[in-house]
């Protein structure tokens, strides 16, 4: 089996299980699948456009977004790829997120948030975020503290150049079934409480879930999981 029928089969048995656990859990609306491109090789990238499947990419390093991009534009400057950035945001390389990412899922700072809205300002562009929190409480991962969810929420709002779109997390690599459970549900209710105090500012997307435990993240409300060794591999 080549790459391409490879990528196609993981993509087709993720899409499968998607809908199996929407069945399982009564869940009605879209799951959106994000492919975490960042461990992947060039030609593999290549492979996954070729299929048309119309997935957003991911990257978690600056400039690597930066150069996915300018390899990608070589190989079909006709290519209409939505890029995510999902790591940990460096002030110093907020020009290169903000010129190519379409979601910054990762912004864990109210400072972060200040710096991407004034590089949005430059750039003349409304730039999509996520706001990232630490649901695991490990210091090594990035993200807001739950409790301050609500000042965190309306200081961002005001940004001008920023459009709050959802939450993102990252739950604890555990196999603790129900400690990563208690982790997503956290999420989920401040998700919930947020469109509940800000009836008019309301978010849509939900980011939980990446290979491992994407079935527990849908299970407690995620509408977007981000998937990298289980689509694209390691090579």
């Amino acid at each position: 089996m080549n790459n391409k029928d490879l990528i196609f089969q993981k993509y087709n048995n993720i899409k499968n299980n998607i809908n199996r656990i929407k069945e399982k859990y009564n869940i009605n609306y879209n799951i959106e699948i994000v492919a975490v491109s960042k461990y992947a090789s060039l030609e593999n990238i290549k492979e996954f456009l070729n299929l048309n499947l119309d997935l957003p990419l991911a990257e978690s390093k600056a400039q690597s977004l930066r150069d996915r991009v300018g390899e990608l534009e070589k190989f079909n400057k006709n290519l209409n790829i939505k890029w995510h950035f999902i790591g940990r945001i460096q002030s110093n390389k907020i020009k290169y997120i903000v010129k190519f990412a379409d979601l910054i899922q990762s912004v864990d700072s109210v400072e972060i948030a200040e710096l991407i809205n004034k590089e949005a300002q430059k750039n003349n562009k409304i730039q999509n975020i996520l706001l990232q929190f630490n649901i695991s409480f490990e210091n090594q991962k990035g993200g807001f503290n739950l409790s301050d969810y609500k000042n965190i929420y309306e200081q961002i709002l005001k940004m001008k150049n920023i459009k709050i779109k959802g939450l993102m997390g990252i739950a604890s690599n555990s196999e603790e079934k129900n400690l990563i459970e208690n982790e997503f549900e956290k999420l989920n209710k401040i998700f919930n409480d947020i469109n509940l105090e800000f009836d008019k500012n309301k978010i849509s997307i939900l980011s939980m879930g990446m290979t491992s435990d994407y079935e527990l993240a849908i299970k407690h409300g995620s509408n977007m999981i981000r998937i990298g060794s289980g689509l694209l591999g390691n090579s």
